[in-house]
């Protein structure tokens, strides 16, 4: 059996519960919710509803408002689209963004004349330098802040409570791009000065593909960048101002929020804490046997508690695909290479035009795959 090692991109397998609640509401509950007064469709309405309040809960927004995507790209894009931007807005950002960011953040540069400025980080401990951010903040004033929370690429955690409070002096929008951190990551006690959070229910919450979204604190108003039917509200031509039918649009995903549900009712049992500390032991099992080889850099910082469970690696006299090509062929571990979506933090690294072999490690992982990714690299060493 091939062992999976690209949990940074999905997790997988799912839980049973989601994989069952899935199935359950394909066959028995797979109606359009919102749009009819039968059963049903009432018992679909109270299945998004309760979705809505156990994210909430999971991501500790106590009355935060949570608004359900399609996927983190589009909320994404819903969120840095939907503010009121103006010529010359400065926006401070991380060098280890997705594109689903870094595009998003070109665009507005290309087209509103908006000002990205680079929060800095030391590349080689891999350490936020806050004090010199402070100076920064203090010196060019930032309209907004908008920060991953975990890097997809190398696992480092963003210290996003910190710089949060920093930018609340200067009532800066803060924006946090979720999809590897929560809920895994729970906030705390910033949930008023993190206006918007981006979640992603197929990988940290172990969720089905087709459901994602983000929770505002209702503090700083959205345009629309999407239009058409919401199920109420339907004598308006313009959109709602009511959240969230401001900004969902369509018919809801009832089975994708089916195995949401599912899924945050599974890692409430599990305990979301057993499993951020299963995979930093994984993680701390990997860094350890890997640094035994000379011919691999690892690139990760000294502090294993500032990442999650994800790591990227290079091995000399090979290129990522290559590496990731013998790990599959030859011993069935699959790995993701190349730029994972984030060529910024590639040049950040110093590791284009390549990139790296990322492993991902999710709850499902065992020591044992640890031990073969381990003794496979050693191999490829030596061959």
């Amino acid at each position: 059996m091939d062992i999976y090692l690209d949990n940074a991109a999905t997790t997988f397998p799912k839980p049973e519960p989601v994989i069952n609640a899935v199935t359950d509401c394909m066959k028995n509950g797979a109606i359009n919710a919102g749009r009819g007064a039968y059963p049903l469709a009432r018992k679909a309405d109270r299945l998004i509803e309760a979705t809505r309040n156990s994210v909430a809960s999971l991501l500790n927004y106590k009355d935060g408002q949570v608004l359900l995507s399609a996927s983190a790209t589009l909320a994404l894009n819903q969120v840095l689209l939907g503010i009121n931007w103006n010529y010359g807005d400065i926006i401070y950002t991380t060098s280890l963004e997705h594109n689903s960011v870094s595009r998003v953040l070109r665009h507005l540069q290309d087209t509103l004349g908006v000002k990205i400025i680079t929060i800095p980080i030391n590349a080689k401990t891999l350490e936020y330098d806050l004090e010199a951010l402070k100076q920064m903040f203090n010196k060019i004033q930032p309209k907004a802040v908008v920060m991953t929370h975990v890097s997809n690429v190398c696992g480092l955690i963003t210290p996003v409570k910190t710089i949060a409070e920093m930018a609340r002096a200067y009532e800066a929008i803060v924006v946090v791009d979720g999809a590897q951190g929560g809920p895994l990551l729970p906030l705390e006690g910033v949930q008023e000065d993190v206006d918007f959070y981006i979640f992603s229910g197929h990988k940290t919450f172990y969720g089905p593909f087709g459901i994602a979204g983000f929770v505002t604190n209702g503090k700083v108003p959205l345009t629309p960048i999407i239009f058409g039917g919401t199920g109420s509200h339907s004598e308006l031509l313009s959109m709602p101002e009511e959240l969230p039918f401001r900004h969902e649009v369509g018919s809801s995903n009832i089975v994708a929020t089916a195995g949401l549900y599912a899924a945050c009712g599974w890692l409430q049992e599990t305990g979301i804490a057993n499993i951020r500390e299963h995979e930093r032991d994984l993680l701390k099992r990997t860094v350890e046997g890997l640094a035994e080889y000379r011919d691999v850099k690892m690139f990760i910082s000294n502090n294993l508690e500032n990442h999650l469970g994800t790591l990227s690696f290079t091995v000399e006299g090979y290129t990522a695909q290559e590496v990731g090509m013998i790990l599959s062929q030859e011993f069935r571990i699959s790995t993701r290479t190349g730029l994972h979506c984030a060529p910024l933090a590639h040049e950040f690294l110093g590791t284009l035009p390549h990139g790296t072999v990322r492993i991902g490690y999710g709850f499902f992982n065992t020591k044992e795959d640890v031990e073969s990714l381990i003794n496979a690299v050693g191999i490829i060493i030596d061959s």
